[in-house]
């Protein structure tokens, strides 16, 4: 099993593409999550690194880039804006349990959540992605205006 997985993602590594693959449920953990894609998003001048996870729900938002949308803060947890379009919820799990940085859509209410502090499991919270850097995004935030630009990655 060791060597077939080695086999796959050395496969995998060598056109370019990167992926990693276990059986964790823990979204935050890239080893149970394949990559789709990098994302950036624009503060001001400043840009930021996101990685979403290959699932539809994902597909369906970076589908949409590039947007510019106002963030509201929810519950002293999470930024919140609500996409143009509704998200594919196609597969999704249940809920999630949403740490520091990870990007979730929340389906019963239509809106992506940016977890800037540890939230227990919802249902509903569907993984898109995650920041590489909240720390750095949330001091953007407080610098410059609180509208952002998500765009994809060259």
């Amino acid at each position: 099993m060791k060597l077939f997985l080695t086999l796959i993602l050395s496969t995998i590594f060598l056109n370019g593409n990167i992926a990693c693959i276990s059986m964790s449920e823990n979204p935050k953990d890239m080893e149970n999550k394949i990559v789709l894609t990098q994302g950036k998003v624009l503060v001001g001048t400043e840009v930021f690194n996101v990685t979403y996870y290959d699932n539809p729900t994902s597909r369906s938002l970076v589908a949409q880039m590039p947007f510019t949308v106002e963030l509201e803060d929810y519950a002293g947890i999470e930024k919140i804006f609500y996409p143009k379009e509704s998200l594919s919820k196609e597969g999704a799990p249940k809920g999630a349990d949403p740490s520091v940085g990870d990007i979730m859509y929340y389906a019963p209410w239509g809106d992506v959540a940016i977890f800037y502090k540890d939230f227990s499991y919802a249902n509903g919270l569907i993984p898109l992605g995650y920041f590489d850097d909240i720390a750095g995004f949330m001091n953007a935030l407080k610098t410059h205006t609180s509208t952002v630009t998500f765009e994809k990655s060259n």
